[in-house]
């Protein structure tokens, strides 16, 4: 018997602060202590970035682009692989009327969270196990993309 694979989807939003890279991520109320990005499962007849489009607006009712898509990052793991497109917090409109000191507001958060957060690449919380390859890697690429000042 062939079990299909879980396949969630995306967004790391990131802003680029004089000395410093803030990306976001949430925490959901299931989960006590670790952090993750904002994402969900792929439904039938979705791409990727559909998926990674549809998920984001969810849980953070921030509308973006398909075309803001910059770079895509993915972990498999055993029971479900994720896959996360970097997007630049400049390119959406209004994205500051969302935030209140990095947080985003609580009328805009989706039940499925209990926090959305900016953190510093520098100092992030405890990551989800099934993505903490992947922060890596974002992590990485983002400082070797100089675009800090």
């Amino acid at each position: 018997m062939i079990v299909k694979k879980i396949k969630a989807y995306g967004i790391c939003l990131y802003r680029v602060e004089k000395d410093d890279i803030k990306i976001l991520l949430c925490k959901s109320v299931l989960s006590k202590k670790k952090w993750g990005f904002l994402k969900g499962v792929q439904e039938t007849n979705e791409t990727n970035k559909q998926t990674a489009q549809r998920e984001f607006f969810e849980e953070s009712s921030i509308e973006t682009s398909i075309k803001f898509f910059e770079k895509y990052f993915e972990q498999l793991n055993y029971e479900k692989d994720i896959g996360i497109y970097l997007v630049n917090m400049n390119k959406i409109k209004k994205i500051d009327l969302f935030f209140t000191n990095d947080i985003l507001q609580n009328n805009y958060l989706s039940r499925e969270n209990s926090k959305v957060k900016f953190f510093s690449i520098k100092q992030l919380p405890r990551i989800r196990k099934k993505q903490s390859k992947l922060i890596i890697n974002i992590i990485d690429f983002l400082e070797n993309k100089n675009l800090s000042h």
